[in-house]
C-alpha cells in the first residue's frame, strides 16, 4: 500500500489463516448483534412478553452457548494453532451471555404462559 505524498510503501503479509480469522470474527460479530437488535425490538413492543422476543433470545442463547464456544476452539487451534489461553475470557464472556440469556429465555416463556392466562380469563 502506498501512502501518498510521504512516498513510503507499506508490505502486508496477508496468510490466508488470518484474513479466514478475521472475516469468521467479522460474521459471527455480524451476526451477534443483529440478534440482539432483534431482541431489543422485540422488547420495544406493546407485549412485552412476545413470541418474537422468545425466539430471538433462544437464537441468543445458541450463538452464546453452542456457535461462541465452537468457534472460540475453530479459530485458535484449528486455524491458528494456538497453545496458550491468552483470550479465553472472551469464550467466558459468551458462555455468562448464554447462560443469562437462557434465564431471560425461560422468565419470558413463563411470563408469555402466565399473560396468556390472564388474557383468556378477562
Amino acid at each position: 500500500m502506498n501512502i501518498p505524498l510521504t512516498g513510503i510503501f507499506i508490505e502486508g503479509d496477508y496468510q490466508f489463516n488470518v484474513i479466514l480469522t478475521i472475516s469468521l470474527g467479522l460474521v459471527f460479530g455480524a451476526i451477534f448483534f443483529y440478534v440482539l437488535s432483534n431482541i431489543f425490538n422485540g422488547l420495544k413492543k406493546d407485549i412485552i412478553f412476545n413470541q418474537f422476543a422468545i425466539k430471538s433470545l433462544a437464537y441468543f442463547t445458541i450463538l452464546n452457548l453452542i456457535v461462541g464456544p465452537v468457534l472460540y476452539i475453530l479459530i485458535h487451534y484449528v486455524i491458528m494453532q494456538k497453545d496458550n489461553y491468552r483470550d479465553i475470557h472472551n469464550l467466558i464472556l459468551h458462555i455468562i451471555f448464554g447462560i443469562v440469556a437462557l434465564f431471560l429465555t425461560y422468565i419470558f416463556k413463563q411470563g408469555a404462559q402466565v399473560q396468556q392466562e390472564n388474557e383468556l380469563t378477562i
